[in-house]
């Protein structure tokens, strides 16, 4: 299934899942794994998706499609409308750059669940305004739920309660040397089983996420203060600046040197 419209493209497919050609696409191009197990390679790593996971690629972001077991849906958003949606929520222009991880959360699944239950049934006319209307709210949800350069925020809301607590936890403290024990320590749970569902609401690993969410936070002082990379890195909880630059790298393709830089050159 294919459905087109002037904001994006809608991709639907159960075949031709095998290894694809690499590609570098203009678009902003989410990928949702409803079941099943996906693969895609970047330069230098891949990315995997299980049940229920996804990923946002920015336009141009070079990528290889090396294998879907069941079903994959593909979301491509012209990068004027994800500007337009994202200028209207902050009020001033923004051309988000969404960091490169895996994401999971039941609004996502939820648009996914209706669109293609309506569009199942819907006729040619009903499914062009449904998609009109289902853009805007897709492109919100995004911008609120995939951490990136438009927003100091990464909402926790919606997920179980007890990886809830833990959310909370670690993003009001997220400066402190925390550990899968100390984590633990806030749950009913033991250490294997608050590590499957942590991964399992979020599509991160619990140390995972609060790296990502220590690089969105170092973001606010590589804009505004003249601090040092090292001095960012230590500030928001990593250990050394190697750690920093790893995380930085994999999520943006960038150093945040030339993250800085970029910012300047605006």
């Amino acid at each position: 299934m294919i459905e087109e419209h002037a904001n994006g493209l809608l991709l639907n497919r159960t075949t031709m899942l095998g290894e694809r050609n690499w590609r570098d696409d203009d678009t902003y191009k989410f990928i949702f794994s409803p079941n099943g197990h996906a693969v895609y390679q970047f330069q230098g790593h891949n990315m995997e998706l299980s049940d229920g996971e996804a990923m946002l690629l920015n336009p141009h972001e070079i990528h290889k499609q090396l294998r879907h077991t069941s079903e994959k849906w593909i979301v491509e958003l012209q990068p004027a409308f994800i500007a337009e949606v994202a200028q209207e929520l902050s009020g001033s222009r923004v051309d988000p750059m969404f960091a490169l991880v895996a994401c999971k959360h039941p609004l996502l699944h939820q648009w996914f669940s209706m669109t293609r239950l309506y569009l199942g049934i819907a006729t040619e006319k009903e499914s062009a305004l449904w998609l009109e209307n289902s853009w805007i709210q897709l492109a919100m949800v995004l911008l609120r739920l995939v951490p990136g350069t438009h927003s100091d925020k990464w909402d926790m809301k919606g997920y179980e309660p007890t990886v809830h607590i833990v959310l909370d936890a670690l993003k009001q403290s997220y400066q402190q040397d925390w550990t899968l024990d100390k984590m633990v320590q806030l749950t009913q749970l033991g250490k294997y089983q608050f590590s499957h569902l942590f991964k399992k609401e979020t599509g991160l690993s619990p140390y995972s996420w609060l790296q990502i969410y220590r690089v969105i936070q170092s973001q606010k002082l590589l804009r505004h203060t003249d601090a040092s990379i090292l001095s960012v890195a230590l500030q928001v909880g990593f250990k050394n600046v190697s750690s920093y630059h790893a995380v930085f790298r994999r999520i943006y393709g960038q150093t945040p040197g030339l993250f800085r830089k970029s910012i300047y050159n605006v």
